[in-house]
């Protein structure tokens, strides 16, 4: 009696339950109302071919209701990687929803690598990569560096949008390759993406399609109630610096009291847990963990760091904002070990914020013109000029500095 009684309450429960999994489920269809998401839809704008087809349907569906929390990984992800994405958008004038080409290429994971050995954000081949200058070797593979893959991924993008004309069509080729877009093409006599897709292979027909539902996501999530997981802290406020010596991750875990996962996630180009020696080699830490690394390193420290606070990436003095080194841009450290750094050297010079501005009497000017990827401190090193000078004429600080193609005055002798 006592048996049957147990039974009977636990099918009692397990109804329950299942009553209560329904519903929640059903809660959840409920936030994808087809009329409303398409409204949504059709108010997007983009340079780019958008259309409310049937799987683009499905993709949004997927991505609101039954990857509801793969979703809210994503949408916390795009705070680590969308800065520097949409800069380099901005600066070529190319459609900034080519963004979320990187969400579906690697879920926005650095170290994603396919089965048939694509690698990175934008998922290169080693072949392609190597094409597009990146180095891949047993310690270092730069389709893995978000800043140098993104480079050669738009590179590549643009070119393929000069080949094709069409954004759609450039897409499509950059996932299957200008060869099978070219006999699609040529089989389909047409130029419109979703008359030449039924021509390609299927990875290549869903992948339009995948992009266009992650426009929607990006655009319209909160719509569906999902939340962004955002990262830790460590991750979102980071700054870098150029190393010239091996830096193993070991030692800077053990001497900073930092995880070697986040080092890791930080520095995805290096597959060996250590930085080789050279001179283009850059170590990102969580911020409070690089000032204490530039105060332990064994000569000067650099001019200044690539500053990333919650995603916006800026320029960001060595000294806290509060003091310019006029120094060699680059870190030095010894293989062995990582020691106290010794006061500045004879013929180093300290700029304080709040010293006199330089007397520019009798003086001349010219002006240079800032070109893409060049610092500061190119600049002044062309023109023979110290570096806070520069910045005090032009009147830069660490959050007011030149974009490419603004004009810096330079100072010449009277």
């Amino acid at each position: 009696m006592n048996t049957i009684k147990c039974i009977t309450l636990n099918l009692v429960i397990l109804s329950i339950s299942l009553c209560l999994s329904v519903s929640s489920y059903a809660n959840t269809v409920d936030l994808f109302v087809d009329a409303e998401v398409e409204q949504r839809f059709q108010s997007m704008t983009s340079s780019i071919d958008l259309r409310y087809t049937a799987e683009v349907k499905k993709k949004i569906k997927q991505y609101t209701v039954s990857q509801r929390s793969s979703s809210e990984i994503l949408l916390g992800r795009i705070s680590i990687y969308f800065p520097l994405i949409e800069s380099k958008l901005r600066e070529r004038g190319m459609p900034d929803d080519l963004k979320y080409l990187a969400v579906i290429e690697s879920g926005l994971i650095p170290h994603a690598k396919s089965g048939a050995g694509a690698a990175g954000l934008w998922q290169f081949m080693k072949p392609t990569a190597r094409m597009y200058g990146m180095k891949i070797n047993r310690t270092v593979d730069q389709r893995r560096d978000p800043e140098i893959s993104t480079d050669a991924a738009l590179d590549y993008l643009q070119y393929l949008y000069d080949k094709y004309g069409d954004w759609a069509l450039a897409m499509g080729a950059y996932n299957c390759g200008p060869g099978n877009m070219n006999k699609a093409i040529r089989k389909s006599n047409s130029k419109d993406f979703y008359k030449v897709a039924k021509y390609l292979p299927r990875e290549t027909r869903e992948y339009v399609p995948k992009f266009v539902a992650m426009s929607y996501l990006m655009n319209y999530y909160y719509s569906h109630d999902l939340t962004p997981n955002m990262p830790n802290s460590n991750v979102l406020n980071t700054a870098t610096s150029r190393v010239l010596g091996k830096v193993n991750f070991k030692d800077i875990s053990v001497r900073f009291q930092l995880d070697i996962e986040t080092i890791q996630f930080l520095n995805p180009t290096y597959i060996r847990d250590f930085i080789p020696k050279g001179p283009d080699h850059k170590l990102t830490l969580p911020t409070d963990k690089m000032a204490d690394f530039l105060s332990g390193v064994e000569s000067v420290v650099p001019l200044i760091l690539y500053n990333h606070i919650n995603g916006k990436k800026r320029m960001l003095s060595a000294m806290r904002d509060a003091i310019y080194v006029d120094a060699v841009p680059s870190i030095n450290m010894y293989e062995s070990s990582i020691t106290t750094a010794p006061s500045l050297p004879s013929g180093y010079s300290t700029y304080i914020n709040n010293t006199e501005a330089y007397q520019l009497s009798n003086k001349k000017y010219i002006y240079h013109t800032l070109r893409r990827k060049e610092s500061l401190s190119d600049v002044a090193k062309k023109h023979d000029m110290e570096l806070t000078k520069l910045m005090e004429i032009n009147s830069y600080s660490s959050a007011n500095l030149p974009a490419p193609g603004d004009s810096i005055k330079i100072i010449t002798e009277g």
